[in-house]
């Protein structure tokens, strides 16, 4: 989540009393699939322990970073959890918030130039806001 996404997060949680959920996904399809690894190589079971252990290590990384973030807004009296996810991104926010009954999702989205803005959106940040079944307040 973005420092500028969580500062909104934490004015709405003030004002309407609400729990924030920090969440991050591990975006799974960095690591090729094990089908597709086994056309490359015959040592299937040790990549799929590899990625397993690169996921571990990536979820690991996304703890310690948002840790301080954690802490700083607990310390303000707002409710805050942490989750992850691992997944294509998009969809696992979207299940991940259907399934915690979210009612808004506030995330952020990369800046890239003028040229690139549409295509900015286009990632993550606009799959949700098309997919999501509550409002998605998208911050740049």
């Amino acid at each position: 989540m973005s420092e500028k996404a969580l500062n909104k997060a934490v004015e709405f949680a003030q004002a309407l009393r609400a729990k924030i959920i920090l969440l991050h996904i591990v975006d799974d399809r960095i690591v090729p699939p094990s089908d597709t690894i086994g056309f490359v190589s015959d040592e299937q079971p040790s990549l799929e322990i590899a990625k397993t252990q690169l996921i571990r290590i990536l979820k690991q990384g996304a703890e310690l970073m948002l840790k301080d973030r954690i802490s700083k807004v607990k310390q303000m009296g707002i409710e805050i959890s942490f989750m992850m996810g691992v997944g294509s991104p998009a969809e696992e926010i979207v299940i991940i918030s259907e399934s915690e009954h979210v009612d808004l999702i506030i995330m952020g989205s990369r800046r890239l130039n003028e040229i690139f803005k549409n295509v900015a959106l286009g990632s993550v940040a606009r799959r949700v806001s098309e997919i999501a079944k509550c409002p998605v307040m998208i911050i740049h």
